[in-house]
């Protein structure tokens, strides 16, 4: 991952001086987490922790509805791509209650997002940025093995959740003298669809187990401060970033009577249940 860093970066140096042209930027950032996942209303709750390092791209555009840069066209897009991984450690409970831990299990997700806005100038140094969009978010857990437990051998499987989302959010910018610029980020994330797939199949007489979202929503916050070195720019951005998932619809399956080789159709349900994830870290970066 830091050699993708790296490589973003050096091609971002090598990209013509942006500066000069302030219809467009280029925004390439580290980011460090603490990541928390809970299902708080489970009879047995479950809760995954994770240290998350990564990195995101921003590339934004002014005035999208015109050629060149005008101050009759307050409009603006930006285009967002983002990659955070990291070792998590579950913490839950097997169905007969059994306490259950593993460590460093592979976690990552990705994230992308188009979003539209317009620019409005409320007083000189202040200006509000609302905006409106469609995001995709991608979040892999867990691995393919068995593990011991109590000299009980179980197995453990991976997670796929995949949402898509609207942004609706605003950015207030300050502009303190002639080359720093404060912000205030908010961001409300409707969940339009998603999706939990948990690959069982391995250990349990069915296929991958699909489970749909559609009820949810995230929030997001950050603070930012950027200063414009010339050619480039740099900022830092303290962030919070939270989701609230209800109850998934239920995932109906069959199952063969060893008996009399039948198939029972609707033998039981599989639930993804209300689940809350948390997230608090800072992004640190460059602009052009």
């Amino acid at each position: 991952m830091k050699k993708i860093v790296l490589l973003v970066i050096a091609l971002g140096l090598c990209l013509p001086l942006l500066a000069k042209d302030k219809k467009h930027k280029l925004e390439i950032a580290y980011e460090g987490s603490d990541y928390g996942y809970r299902e708080p209303h489970m009879e047995y709750p479950i809760h995954i922790t994770a240290k998350k390092r990564g990195g995101s791209i921003v590339y934004t555009r002014q005035s999208v509805l015109s050629r060149d840069l005008s101050d009759n066209d307050p409009s603006f897009a930006s285009l967002e791509f983002r990659y955070m991984d990291g070792k998590a450690d579950y913490d839950g409970y097997l169905m007969d209650g059994t306490p259950f831990k593993t460590e460093d299990e592979k976690d990552y997700y990705m994230e992308a997002a188009l979003k539209f806005g317009r620019k409005y100038q409320l007083a000189n140094p202040l200006e509000l940025r609302p905006y409106i969009g469609i995001g995709w978010r991608s979040l892999r857990n867990g691995e393919d093995g068995d593990i011991t437990i109590g000299g009980v051998t179980g197995h453990t499987y991976q997670r796929t959740s995949t949402y898509i989302y609207m942004p609706l959010g605003a950015h207030l910018m300050l502009d303190v003298g002639e080359h720093v610029t404060f912000s205030l980020n908010g961001e409300f994330d409707w969940l339009i669809r998603g999706n939990q797939s948990s690959h069982t199949e391995d250990f349990v007489n069915t296929n991958t187990i699909s489970n749909k979202q559609d009820k949810g929503f995230g929030v997001r916050a950050s603070a930012k401060m950027e200063i414009d070195l010339g050619k480039f720019g740099v900022f830092v951005e303290p962030f919070w970033r939270y989701w609230k998932i209800q109850n998934s619809a239920k995932f109906w399956y069959d199952l063969v009577d060893p008996g009399t080789g039948d198939t029972i159709h609707d033998a039981g349900y599989y639930l993804e249940p209300f689940n809350i994830t948390r997230e608090y870290g800072v992004r640190t970066g460059i602009t052009f």
